[in-house]
């Protein structure tokens, strides 16, 4: 599984952390990703991988499970 987001193609980001005495060190800045089970229009649903900023932003509906009614008992 990629670390990459399914909707804007956010990935991680590779550079260098620079201290104050201008010292070097290799960094690996990682996206903010969540699992999310989305719906998707035609009735189908399915879990996918998408930053947060996506999420927050509204590109993807999530997926929201109704518990069904229990019915009604029936008084002695």
């Amino acid at each position: 599984m990629s670390r990459t987001c399914a909707i804007c193609g956010k990935s991680p980001m590779h550079g260098n952390r620079v201290s104050k005495t201008y010292h070097h060190t290799r960094h690996v800045w990682k996206p903010n990703l969540v699992s999310v089970k989305a719906d998707f229009g035609d009735g189908g649903a399915r879990t996918i991988k998408i930053c947060t900023q996506c999420l927050r932003s509204g590109f993807v509906t999530k997926k929201v499970n109704v518990p069904k009614e229990k019915p009604a008992q029936a008084a002695n």
